[in-house]
């Protein structure tokens, strides 16, 4: 009797963690969303619903989850860009030197940034006799020299270890960890086909924007600013419990609001009798949204130093994604658009869409450890776990 697989994916968010079991033909089987708090860095309340999830999800499937496929997302996201050169001596093919740099690499990330995690290590472009290749060239051969670009992803080594201990506590095994917002565009990316194309990502307390030119990977930024700021600042100014202030921001989510610069008198409408029964103005309410929109934009982009890449975003399309941007669903902004993309849309995803992303990326990226009679040493075994 042949024994089941399945995959097991959570996505750890700050306010909401996605849970999904996926047969060996990738299909749903289990899925559940729940709502978490997190406090001063305590995963208290994540680690209990993840036990009763993954006992509800096991009663379900009557199987014993173990294993585990964690994406997650940080505000100290870090990332590197490393160019490796290699001058021969004699002929070689492709493969051997590029395996052989992947260890480089990783010994490079080890000794100059060994606070941090390695998640991603992504192929840029490489250069073989004074050719230029977008696309791993495989099959080449190199006669004289290669240099190879890589874009490196990397999430605190700290955090990293204090999750992985909570699993560890809870008999669950992280088979790897990626990070949700670059496997959620890369996912995206397939399905929207356009040449310039830049992802903004509102999340709990965190933002990120990542950038792609034709197919092509360029940069992710991050900053510790997201939807919960906005609810902070509603609490703050109009003297609400924070919970007061994350219904009333919710309420914006169903309307149809235009949040502008300019002062203009707010009609009478369901969203201002659904507010609760205190001293608010609507119009200072949408200025505190809007005024903080404004703000993660801005600082993303100052952050990411756009124009360094020299990228003319004016035939770049911005797609709003993440929990935070589902007030640009409905609702209208009319932001200081400085960078004159050429059109900004609300991607509508689904929480099994951001799982499924989460496990397509696993498949096509992570191999699966042969089994070989010789014993591996040190390097050998970050050899394999990272040439992907």
């Amino acid at each position: 009797m042949n024994k089941i697989n399945y995959f097991n994916l959570i996505d750890f968010g700050s306010s909401k963690i996605r849970f999904s079991v996926f047969d060996s033909d990738l299909k749903e089987k289990f899925s559940e969303t729940k709502t978490v708090t997190y406090n001063n860095e305590n995963y208290d309340n994540h680690f209990d619903e993840i036990r009763k999830t993954v006992k509800k999800a096991e009663k379900k499937i009557s199987f014993h989850i173990n294993d585990i496929i964690l994406i997650l997302d940080s505000p100290n996201l870090f990332t590197v860009e490393i160019s490796l050169k290699k001058n021969l001596d004699k002929k070689s093919n492709f493969e051997k030197i590029y395996n052989a740099l992947i260890l480089e690499l990783y010994q490079l990330m080890n000794s100059h940034y060994d606070n941090q995690y390695l998640a991603h290590i992504i192929f840029d472009k490489c250069i073989i006799d004074n050719a230029i290749f977008e696309e791993l060239p495989k099959e080449k051969v190199v006669n004289n020299d290669i240099k190879i670009d890589f874009k490196i992803i990397c999430f605190p080594k700290i955090l990293i270890k204090k999750i992985k201990d909570n699993f560890t506590k809870n008999n669950l095994n992280i088979i790897n960890i990626y990070c949700s917002s670059y496997i959620k565009s890369k996912s995206y990316l397939k399905k929207l086909n356009r040449n310039k194309i830049s992802f903004l990502e509102i999340g709990w307390e965190r933002s990120s924007l990542m950038f792609y030119e034709k197919n092509k990977f360029k940069f992710i930024h991050a900053v510790p600013i997201g939807g919960f700021h906005i609810t902070k600042d509603i609490s703050k100014i109009f003297k609400l419990s924070i919970d007061e202030a994350e219904k009333i921001k919710k309420l914006f989510n169903q309307s149809e609001t235009e949040f502008s610069y300019k002062n203009s008198p707010s009609p009478e409408s369901m969203f201002a009798k659904d507010i609760i029964n205190k001293n608010i103005s609507i119009d200072i309410l949408k200025k505190v949204v809007l005024y903080r929109v404004q703000e993660i934009i801005d600082l993303l982009f100052k952050k990411s130093n756009v124009k360094i890449y020299n990228y003319n975003l004016s035939d770049t399309e911005l797609f709003l994604i993440g929990e935070g941007s589902i007030l640009f669903n409905n609702n209208s902004f009319y932001l200081n658009d400085d960078f004159n993309f050429k059109s900004i849309n609300f991607y509508s995803e689904s929480d099994i869409q951001i799982c499924s992303s989460g496990l397509i990326y696993h498949i096509n990226n992570y191999e699966t450890p042969k089994i070989t009679k010789k014993k591996l040493g040190l390097f050998e075994r970050f050899f394999n776990y990272f040439s992907k």
